[in-house]
């Protein structure tokens, strides 16, 4: 045993009472600590922490809440502490907790914290990981997995759970649809999968949670234990960076009737009580992953749903090759190379994020680039003009008034529905249809790969200056090395993109303070054409496109 771990452990041996729990990442790999912070001082590390907003408030059934800075803050005594009281005159004080977002986040390692859990019904406690950004791909988007969430209330049992969650703004299966394995299939749907039951014995004790992140699994322990485990043919894995959270989590009891029980019900105060949280990387020290290449067979973008697709799959010192789609594993082969020869009914339709990776003897797993394409359906090109009206250009192309023909045909998101088109709002804008939007003054880009397409006339043969509006709010941005950005097609073929950074906002209003982003100059030839917008990019208000004509003798940028 260490020094370090020895001088830790020393006050809680000498203590008369039980001895609270201490554990130490998962053997047989060596492992740097790259992230940690022990809650010693006074005040909560602000270059490691930010307080957060996420979740909801406490306002339910007449109830008032209060939130408060300092329920969510260190105590002096080496933890830090979530906390929920009770006013006499009824008022709830409480806070949502604690986020690394922008200050430190991280893709793969072992993620551990010592807690003491909540107790009372009507919230509980959670440390987390969440994507810097988070939607319906994880090779694309980070995701939620849960290192421990303390339900169910009121507690019957000393037990908690571990859980992960994908692509939520997706729809659950059927349980008779046959089409949603890893091997075959064409839409996405939400996975979700965890374990409700790790029994701690002493539910007043402090116990050692956490996860370790692969490329290919997560493995959850407690108190030095494996408790739960999942792999790759069981939910995807995403390969994006995730913040740490130490949240305390709030729902309305009607909602959450079962697992978080009622509010009304609780003896306050009660407090989430967390030690510290570390997080380790695995050192390779001479070894060296894989080194994977992937690409087709023939090149190509774009494959239409008949196609049989090849891909080439080759890997230096590997026992075993994957192929994985959207994270979902579509081909593997206990072999150094591959070629997997797919229907493109096995893939997804519309945007297929493709990664191979290879695994060598010793379990280091390399991956290659990812690798682009996309599955065309049945009736694209075959949209038409909003109300039978092509936009103008030059001119503004108003961004509610993206054509007809409904999803995949005019528009490609995995929402179903407008959200403003559902209580409390149940406005009139387009309400049946995927893309959220209160009016045609704005859409929501919400998600990475959706896109919009817009009959357009043109007026002539010109070179026009063009920018698009964006509107988010300051609270959205954050420090990323991503670059957002919007790109557009004319007829199928690339004609110019933008680029701005995660931290780019524009105001206090989400669907108002719009701003323009720096022109381009594109060259259009005259007549009818289809443009498509296409989102690769942090979330956003799109305000639409502004053409101006200036000659053909500008440049071309």
């Amino acid at each position: 045993m260490n020094a370090f771990r020895f001088l830790q452990m020393l006050p809680f041996a000498l203590a008369a009472a039980s001895v609270p729990t201490l554990a130490d990442p998962p053997a047989g790999k060596n492992w740097k600590l790259v992230f940690s912070d022990e809650f010693n001082g006074s005040k909560l590390d602000e270059s490691k922490w930010s307080r957060a907003r996420h979740g909801e408030a406490f306002c339910w059934n007449g109830a008032k809440g209060l939130r408060c800075d300092d329920h969510a803050d260190v105590d002096g005594k080496g933890n830090f502490v979530i906390k929920v009281t009770r006013d006499a005159n009824g008022t709830y004080r409480y806070h949502n907790g604690i986020q690394t977002k922008g200050k430190f986040q991280r893709t793969y390692g072992y993620y551990e914290t010592r807690v003491r859990f909540t107790r009372e019904p009507g919230w509980w406690g959670a440390v987390w990981l969440y994507g810097v950004e988070v939607g319906p791909n994880p090779f694309k988007m980070g995701q939620e997995i849960d290192i421990f969430e303390d339900f169910h209330k009121p507690k019957t049992k000393p037990e908690f759970a571990h859980n992960v969650h994908f692509d939520a703004q997706l729809d659950y299966a059927a349980e008779d649809n046959k089409h949603v394995g890893k091997l075959d299939g064409d839409t996405l749907y939400r996975v979700s999968r965890g374990k409700h039951d790790v029994d701690v014995g002493d539910w007043s004790a402090f116990h050692v949670v956490g996860v370790e992140w692969t490329p290919l699994e997560y493995v959850f322990y407690c108190d030095g234990k494996e408790t739960f485990r999942l792999d790759y043919h069981e939910v995807p894995v995403t390969t994006q960076p995730m913040h740490v959270l130490i949240s305390g989590c709030f729902r309305d009891p009607k909602r959450a009737k079962g697992w978080q029980g009622d509010y009304a019900d609780g003896k306050w105060p009660d407090a989430l009580t967390v030690d510290y949280v570390r997080v380790y990387e695995e050192n390779l020290g001479r070894r060296k992953k894989p080194a994977v290449t992937l690409r087709l067979a023939k090149p190509a973008s774009v494959v239409q749903q008949g196609d049989e697709v090849m891909f080439k799959v080759t890997a230096s010192s590997a026992t075993n090759v994957m192929l994985f789609t959207n994270g979902r594993i579509r081909a593997e082969k206990a072999a150094a190379s591959a070629t997997f020869a797919l229907p493109a009914r096995q893939l997804y339709l519309g945007e297929n994020i493709l990664i191979a990776m290879a695994r060598d003897k010793d379990g280091v797993v390399g991956m290659s680039k990812p690798l682009t394409l996309e599955v065309n359906w049945p009736d694209a090109g075959k949209s038409a003009p909003y109300l039978d009206k092509p936009q103008a250009i030059p001119g503004r192309i108003i961004p509610g008034y993206y054509d007809e023909g409904g999803q995949r045909v005019a528009y490609f998101t995995y929402s179903k529905q407008n959200t403003y088109g559902k209580p409390p709002w149940d406005l009139k804008f387009r309400p049946d249809e995927g893309i959220n939007a209160p009016n045609e003054k704005g859409i929501g880009a919400s998600q990475r790969g959706m896109w919009v397409r817009y009959t357009v006339d043109v007026e002539k043969t010109d070179n026009y200056k063009v920018a698009p509006s964006v509107a988010r709010v300051d609270g959205q941005g954050f420090a990323s090395n991503k670059s957002d950005r919007i790109y557009l097609e004319l007829d199928g073929k690339p004609l110019t993109e933008f680029a701005f950074g995660t931290d780019f906002t524009t105001g206090r209003s989400w669907w108002d303070d719009y701003k323009p982003l720096p022109a381009k100059t594109v060259r259009l030839p005259a007549g009818r054409h289809v443009l498509r917008v296409k989102f690769d990019a942090t979330p956003f208000q799109f305000g639409g496109l502004t053409f101006e004509m200036i000659g053909k003798a500008s440049p071309i940028r």
